[in-house]
């Protein structure tokens, strides 16, 4: 659902702390975009979506994790500042959306600090749960 990555990417780059903490709102990066040589950096991309659990109508849900990885030195700022961004939030959907209704994200898990390829910068990696309900259709 391509409205859930824009809604993750506009909250993340309207952060004027976030967007600080890495230098520019180029080192955003969605998928499997990142340059090597741009540090900080931030990555995030879709691992899963599957049916949810969330109450109510098993098929009209979903359950998706996003996987943030951070390439910094100073990971543990960019990370308090996902926290503060994402867990626990319930986006605002706008109007011209047509496939979500409601959108929330909570912290699933944080990965072990390791490094890049060449053993040079730090690497942290963290992933969120995004449950999503699509918005309601009129029926035929």
């Amino acid at each position: 659902m391509k409205e859930v990555d824009t809604l993750i990417y506009q909250r993340m780059i309207g952060d004027s702390g976030l967007v600080a903490l890495l230098g520019a709102i180029s080192r955003i990066r969605y998928a499997f975009q990142p340059v090597e040589s741009l540090v900080p950096q931030l990555s995030f991309y879709k691992l899963s979506s599957t049916p949810g659990l969330l109450t109510g109508d098993y098929n009209r849900t979903l359950l998706m994790h996003y996987q943030f990885d951070i390439y910094a030195s100073n990971y543990v700022d960019i990370l308090s500042r996902l926290r503060r961004l994402f867990d626990g939030h319930v986006f605002t959907i706008p109007s011209n959306y047509v496939e979500a209704g409601q959108v929330s994200m909570v912290l699933d898990a944080e990965g072990s600090e390791n490094f890049d390829e060449g053993l040079e910068v730090n690497r942290k990696g963290v992933t969120y749960r995004v449950f999503t309900v699509p918005k309601a259709q009129d029926p035929i």
